[in-house]
């Protein structure tokens, strides 16, 4: 129609790109394709196009033809299935960590059984520290097969008619020892009368201690945690508020899906596979309600809103579970170890005596390490956290520290950076859930010698152990 790019609208930097294509097919006699965005009548959209030569008979281009079509959802797909690949690759590598968190104090554990005899103390707590642990791993299978289930709708509530205060106590009773271990408040406030609900009793409380842990792990000691339940509008509205990290704004939208977890090295340290929200958003849908999540953003702490129907008969007539209170107030305070215990065994001498500080929040991982140490004869002191780590290392002057990554504040790589400064020939050892070999060189460029991924095998251990030069002892 004898107008060019510019004069049918396009911006200048557009309509110079074009022509200049257009140009360089007519000389190149060859197809040029590309994407480009353009603002239009519904806004900005992404466009692929192509110019191809026309050759004439005498060989040279007569014309040049071009297409273009709208590829703004396909690309949003890609960047949809690009991000869910990565989210996948996350969660597999969560998933590892989060299982061999478990297993190290469980491996641990059975070394302690092949060495000890007749102490039946010692016999009987390492028992309890690998069932303890089991019962982790089986949480967290259960968690992967609840989601498969519920993706494939192959779960069946079990509805009846349930006071909801039954729930509440059934989860409160089962988050009350990691509540108490994080030295945490709760408060509950219930109203006078029941309120009853058509729902699967197993499911509901699940959906409360799901959001309780959540509120317990990310919440720092002398945290506040509060649920409160009342009728409103023709729904039980629970409220479970806590005063621990919060959520940033740009997450609110994404904690319920799948693999949604906050990804920032304090987060990670905290654990979790990142489905438990996903779990409890699903499991209420399927019961009618709905569930949202509210913060005002980092440090300020969270609070999870779940509304569920009434059930049709609201009568106190009916049988109710006995209440002693309006408000049950619920205080739960633990006096935390100082986190510098001090453990030598005498058992052998035979090998050159040497200072070991081993730090891991996981207090069952810390115990059976330390025993283990303390057979083959070292002497150690542990610590759960970076802070103490440090205080420690410098009254105790370990040739040998085996650090977790994964740590409360100070995560392991600020520890072997403040390590390494105060002491810069001791041996540092990374001992770690997270094994891809971005995380190894992670830990060799934080300031540590190596990096072994739980659970260790103890033999490897005590071969870099004994690799170390050790100090000549003091007459």
């Amino acid at each position: 129609i004898g107008k060019n790019c510019l004069e049918l609208g396009y911006e200048p930097w557009h309509a110079e790109m074009h022509d200049r294509e257009i140009e360089q097919v007519v000389a190149t006699k060859q197809p040029i394709r590309g994407d480009v965005p353009f603002n239009g009548t519904s806004g900005r959209r992404m466009y692929d196009y192509i110019f191809v030569p026309i050759i004439g008979a005498d060989g040279e281009v007569e014309a040049v033809a071009g297409t273009t079509r709208d590829i703004t959802e396909r690309n949003e797909m890609e960047d949809a299935l690009r991000e869910a690949d990565r989210r996948k690759d996350e969660f597999l590598a969560t998933l590892a960590h989060e299982l061999r968190n478990p297993l190290a104090p469980i491996r641990s554990g059975l070394e302690v059984i092949r060495q000890i005899r007749d102490n039946k103390t010692k016999f009987d707590n390492t028992l309890n520290i690998i069932e303890r642990q089991t019962n982790q791993i089986v949480h967290l299978v259960d968690d992967l097969l609840d989601i498969s289930r519920i993706t494939q709708g192959k779960i069946k509530l079990r509805r009846e008619r349930i006071e909801l205060k039954t729930a509440i106590e059934m989860a409160l009773e089962t988050s009350q020892e990691l509540i108490e271990n994080a030295e945490n408040e709760l408060t509950v406030t219930l109203p006078y009368k029941p309120i009853y609900i058509d729902a699967d009793l197993t499911r509901i409380a699940q959906i409360f201690l799901n959001i309780l842990n959540n509120a317990a792990k990310y919440s720092d000691a002398g945290g506040q945690i509060s649920l409160t339940a009342k009728k409103e509008d023709g729904d039980a509205v629970i409220s479970i508020k806590d005063s621990g990290l919060g959520i940033e704004p740009e997450m609110l939208s994404k904690i319920f899906e799948m693999f949604g977890q906050i990804e920032t090295p304090e987060e990670q340290a905290r654990g979790g596979l990142g489905i438990g929200l996903s779990v409890v958003k699903k499991l209420v849908e399927m019961h009618g309600g709905s569930i949202q999540a509210f913060s005002e953003g980092r440090g300020t702490g969270s609070e999870f809103i779940v509304r569920l129907p009434l059930a049709a008969e609201q009568s106190e007539a009916m049988p109710a579970s006995p209440t002693s209170e309006t408000d049950i107030l619920q205080t739960a305070q633990m006096e935390m170890p100082d986190g510098a215990e001090e453990h030598t065994d005498l058992k052998s001498q035979k090998k050159p005596l040497r200072r070991i500080l081993v730090v891991d929040d996981n207090q069952d991982a810390l115990e059976m390490m330390e025993t283990l140490l303390g057979f083959e004869g070292y002497t150690t002191r542990t610590a759960f956290d970076g802070e103490t780590a440090i205080e420690t290392a410098e009254d105790f002057q370990p040739e040998i520290c085996l650090c977790d990554i994964g740590l409360p504040g100070m995560n392991g790589y600020q520890l072997a950076a403040r390590l390494r400064e105060l002491l810069p020939q001791s041996l540092l050892i990374s001992v770690s859930g997270w094994g891809q070999e971005e995380d190894r060189q992670r830990s060799l460029k934080a300031g540590f010698d190596y990096h072994l991924v739980k659970p260790v095998q103890f033999e490897d251990l005590l071969q870099l152990i004994e690799n170390q030069p050790a100090e000549e002892p003091e007459l």
